[in-house]
């Protein structure tokens, strides 16, 4: 049975009424095993007797709504019908392809219910995705005010739930204590909850099944940014994310502890699976715990738990984590006092975006975004130190590090994203000495990167022929 704090309820399932129990996958989970979104799904379909059905849509107005975004998706789709035909489950994607003339000419639905609102309305139950950011929070109290059927939001994105926790902490070394306690109880492979009804659900629309052949197609058809192209090397899916994880666990996880070397290429490059939900969280761990080393491994397990669920903790305790107003007070306050402090250059936003400053370290690791989709966190310190730096104030400098990072990073829109922009300001750190701009907030020096690593292969590896 799926843990009771991982579960975010709604109304009771109202028994004998509805005709199915839906599962609404939201982009977030995307795995036909692992999942204890589904796995709840299935067990209420199986108390209830009825049908379940998996429903995912793909519309074109969600923020920052791209080709890589949209390309990601898609294959990750590919999979998942494989994987559920599987399991014997019917899935159904939905993929919105009318542009936003039509759509708000029509009243934004086309003139009716999307797709949607159809099954909910005929559900006996939904079950979706809780994810504590982005477009999700709103998108389930939107749905929940429409239709008469429960909706109930599950976390199968932790591995400690999210409700296990009943505060924000500051800091890691707070955090570390707490969830590591719990960390036996909650680290285990799911067995499979498997349907007792099979049925087939009548649709309201025309299921879009994609090949790979076709994608680059259904995608062009889409009114979204035709100017953010797929990642050079990260394809998405369930089978591209096992790719992932079997090549660091032989490579990279011996290695982990080169991971600050962007030219090791040791890290894992799992966050944009772990932030699709292609793979769950327990699985890599348990799988890296059993491929050791026990050094590398310890270091892993507490970037993977510690950082990333920290990160989940932060979100979702505060609401206002897309503002400055979750900068700590005290970071906040320095930076407001060093707001007059001269800068050694200010930005526009189109100079940041097509990586043109004045340092090629930086340039670099904005193209790293630009043509691959991801960057490696040292270097993603060191980008967001230096745009702070590059902008007028806290606010400013949020504002273009969210974008930025939201639009061209794969893992974006996510959790860690939003911590990770959060530390820049000074959020899970403490004071350091004092400089100009930064007050008491640690910095960060491109220039002293040079002793950490070659700067100079890296940069070459991402000049402007790469395709920028």
């Amino acid at each position: 049975m799926t843990d009771d704090l991982r579960i975010h309820p709604g109304r009771e399932p109202r028994p004998g009424a509805g005709d199915f129990v839906l599962y609404w996958m939201q982009g977030v989970a995307m795995r036909a095993r692992q999942n204890p979104a589904l796995d709840f799904a299935v067990e209420q379909a199986n108390l209830l007797g009825l049908p379940i059905l998996v429903y995912q849509g793909l519309r074109p107005d969600y923020p920052w709504a791209s080709d890589r975004l949209h390309t990601f998706i898609l294959e990750s789709v590919t999979d998942l019908y494989v994987d559920f035909d599987g399991r014997g489950i019917q899935y159904a994607f939905y993929l919105d392809r009318r542009d936003r003339a039509e759509r708000a000419g029509r009243g934004g639905n086309g003139g009716s219910r999307s797709p949607l609102v159809q099954l909910a309305e005929r559900a006996a139950l939904i079950v979706t995705d809780f994810f504590p950011t982005f477009i999700m929070p709103r998108q389930i109290r939107g749905l929940r005010a429409k239709v008469a059927p429960p909706v109930i939001a599950v976390d199968a994105s932790t591995v400690v739930p999210l409700r296990y926790h009943e505060t924000e902490y500051s800091s890691a070394a707070a955090f570390r204590p707490r969830v590591m306690a719990a960390l036996p109880h909650y680290l285990y492979l799911l067995p499979d909850c498997e349907p007792r009804v099979r049925g087939q659900v009548e649709l309201p629309f025309e299921a879009v099944r994609p090949t790979s052949d076709e994608i680059r197609r259904l995608v062009a058809q889409c009114d979204i940014d035709h100017g953010v192209p797929p990642a050079r090397t990260i394809r998405g899916g369930s089978r591209a994310a096992e790719a992932r994880l079997v090549r660091f666990l032989d490579y990279g996880l011996p290695r982990y502890l080169d991971r600050n070397d962007p030219n090791a290429e040791v890290t894992s490059g799992l966050s944009p699976y772990l932030h699709f939900g292609c793979i769950s969280a327990q699985e890599i761990l348990l799988r890296a715990r059993e491929a050791g080393p026990a050094e590398q491994f310890g270091k892993f397990q507490d970037e993977l738990v510690t950082w990333r669920e920290l990160s989940h903790n932060f979100v979702f305790f505060n609401p206002k984590h897309r503002t400055v107003e979750a900068i700590p007070r005290w970071a906040r306050a320095e930076l407001a006092a060093h707001e007059g402090d001269p800068r050694p250059a200010l930005y526009d936003d189109n100079t940041l975006e097509q990586a043109r400053t004045g340092d090629e370290l930086w340039n670099a690791a904005q193209r790293t975004y630009l043509v691959d989709g991801w960057m490696p966190n040292y270097l993603r310190m060191l980008w967001g130190k230096a745009v702070l730096a590059w902008t007028p104030n806290a606010a400013e400098c949020l504002r273009i590090l969210e974008h930025l990072n939201n639009k061209y990073s794969l893992d974006g829109r996510n959790p860690n994203s939003y911590a990770g922009i959060h530390w820049t300001f000074g959020k899970f750190d403490r004071p350091f000495y004092r400089r100009p701009i930064y007050g008491t907030v640690r910095y960060q020096s491109l220039k002293a990167a040079r002793d950490k690593f070659d700067v100079s292969a890296y940069i070459a590896r991402y000049q402007p022929s790469v395709g920028v």
